[in-house]
């Protein structure tokens, strides 16, 4: 029976032809193809050859020991996280050995190339340090507020409260000392940092006890009132002298 002209015809296949995908697009598969082979190989190459300098590196601060090692790292390995860690070494190398301005040179350096390292509190904090080894008070004092402004809650924070307690108790500003004592106790309970700042507050409070009071003031004095000089009294009568009875008398 011939079909009726009302019936619908079955629709067309419409599903996906991976035969006629890659007749039709089989010069665009390839190209991607070596596209993402080249840039994996590329990626691969320099995965491999940023491991292999991190590991070189890691390596050589090993086996570093003291200045000529250190700067040895820094040298060939300027960028890595071990070139890093090898400037602040031996930046603490120098300091322990009196040379506090190379030292201080060494972390001004990590500070400008490392802006974003996880021990720049501690490079600061050195740099203060320094400065206060170097009786340069004031500087040390304005270094040891900037890296508490900079990391108030870093590892380094009692560090920079203690440097500024030390210094302000030298200068005779007690009551500031205290403070930043008081604070180093409350942030930091349980610490050995905690333990030093109980300590310098014992001290603090003994210092006072012992300080002898002045004396109390004595009122001024009235100056004594000038003793009045007796006015010039006439000179007693003297009487007159017997008169002689062998004189004559006179007439």
């Amino acid at each position: 029976m011939p079909p009726s002209s009302t019936e619908t015809p079955p629709p067309a296949e419409t599903g996906f032809d991976p035969l006629a995908f890659w007749i039709q697009y089989k010069n665009h598969v390839l190209l991607f193809a070596a596209v993402f082979a080249v840039g994996f190989l590329g990626y691969s190459a320099t995965e491999w050859s940023r491991r292999r300098t991190t590991l070189n590196a890691a390596e050589l601060l090993a086996a570093a020991n003291g200045d000529e090692g250190y700067r040895k790292v820094i040298a060939r390995y300027p960028k890595t996280s071990a070139g890093a860690s090898a400037m602040l070494l031996l930046a603490e190398t120098l300091r322990t050995e009196g040379k506090y301005e190379e030292s201080s040179t060494e972390l001004r350096a990590f500070i400008a190339k490392f802006p974003a390292h996880p021990l720049l509190s501690g490079a600061w904090t050195g740099l203060a340090t320094n400065q206060e080894a170097q009786g340069k008070t004031d500087e040390a004092l304005a270094t040891y507020q900037k890296a508490l402004a900079a990391f108030p809650t870093s590892f380094t924070a009692p560090v920079a409260l203690l440097g500024q307690a030390r210094i302000l108790r030298a200068q005779g500003k007690t009551e500031d000392a205290k403070r930043l004592y008081e604070q180093v106790i409350q942030n930091s309970q349980g610490t050995a940092f905690a333990q030093e700042a109980m300590s310098e507050t014992q001290k603090l409070a003994k210092a006072q006890a012992q300080k002898p009071a002045p004396p109390p003031s004595k009122p001024d004095a009235p100056e004594p009132a000038e003793i009045a000089k007796p006015a010039d009294s006439p000179a007693p009568n003297t009487p007159a002298p017997p008169s002689d009875p062998t004189a004559p008398a006179k007439p």
